[in-house]
């Protein structure tokens, strides 16, 4: 089990080295952007249904 953790670890590490340049603001401001397009889609698509 460990010999298939390893590659997998070391894949992440480098995919983690790879996106440091990016600022961890973009990460919240595009979960905040998809949960505010969620909660519309929502309130949208709930629109004149009624609850039972």
């Amino acid at each position: 089990m460990l010999t298939n953790l390893v590659p997998l670890i070391a894949t992440a590490d480098e995919a983690a080295v790879e996106a440091s340049h990016i600022s961890k603001w973009w990460y919240g401001g595009f979960a905040l952007f998809v949960l505010v397009l969620l909660l519309l889609v929502t309130v949208i698509m709930g629109k004149g249904r009624p609850h039972s």
